[in-house]
């Protein structure tokens, strides 16, 4: 027979895990309270994301799918055009790297500041002026970034709508003259990249399986290609790249100081950068 209480402990399978909340842009834009909603969703309590994806914006699909064009024709066969564009170091506006001959996969990328591109923008003179291989370049990206922002811009605004919610009462002033979306949009410079992956490397990452597996030579193998892998990024010359998880064990890495980490915009442009061995 079967005990009682049993059946609870039945299963129909694994369970689905959420997916990403999505918020209407025009919602958004109207700070409806179905979109406030939404956000409260995507942010508040232990369950949420920390992420929300807006969607039905205007024209952004033809906006996306011309940017994207327009990169990946720079980097495949637009060489005058990058050379045009060149940045002075991955860490400055422009275009860097060599797609195809790269050592890692964050390293061909155009590199501009958005805030440079919206209505008024003005050049930052600590992140530099943008630069770009063309005219018609310039405008395909100026276009996709004015709605990316202003949705992004909206979302911090609804951000501020649930904070001064959660707040009000007790230790609620000291909220009341701070904005996320004030934040955004009186910050000088916000990082636009787009980067162009290499084919040869990949992101992922088998441990947990090889972790699993019922062989113990394969988990002995693991164990091995992981202290390889470690003993490489520590004394390999690469800037410290920290991108060790990201390589597959066959990818070779420079032995020279290699300033072309691909870390721009987690670089502030007064960090020094080796140049050499």
């Amino acid at each position: 027979g079967q005990m009682p209480g049993a059946a609870r402990f039945v299963t129909s399978g694994p369970k689905q895990a959420p997916e990403v909340v999505e918020v209407e842009y025009e919602q958004l834009r109207q700070m409806q309270p179905a979109a406030l909603e939404k956000l409260r969703e995507a942010f508040v309590g232990p369950r949420a994301y920390g992420a929300v994806a807006v969607v039905g914006v205007p024209g952004y699909r033809e906006k996306r799918d011309r940017a994207f064009k327009a990169g990946i024709d720079l980097a495949l066969k637009d060489e005058e055009g990058r050379a045009r564009a060149a940045a002075v170091s991955n860490t400055y506006p422009g275009w860097s790297g060599a797609p195809g001959k790269e050592t890692h996969p964050l390293q061909s990328s155009f590199l501009f500041n958005v805030k440079e591109e919206l209505p008024n923008g003005k050049v930052d003179p600590y992140f530099g002026k943008n630069i770009f291989p063309s005219q018609k370049y310039r405008e395909i990206f100026g276009e996709l970034v004015v709605p990316m922002h202003e949705a992004a811009v909206d979302v911090l605004r609804g951000c501020d709508v649930l904070v001064k919610e959660a707040t009000s009462g007790a230790g609620g002033s000291a909220w009341s003259n701070r904005s996320l979306a004030k934040l955004g949009m009186d910050g000088p410079a916000l990082a636009g990249r787009f980067i162009c992956y290499d084919s040869g490397f990949t992101r992922e990452d088998l441990l947990l399986e090889q972790r699993n597996s019922a062989s113990s030579v394969v988990a002995g193998e693991a164990h091995d290609e992981v202290e390889q892998l470690a003993n490489v990024s520590k004394t390999a010359g690469h800037a410290a790249d920290g991108l060790a998880s990201m390589r597959t064990h066959s990818t070779p890495v420079k032995s020279a100081g290699h300033a072309g980490d691909g870390l721009a915009s987690m670089r502030t442009h007064s960090t020094p950068v080796k140049s050499a061995g």
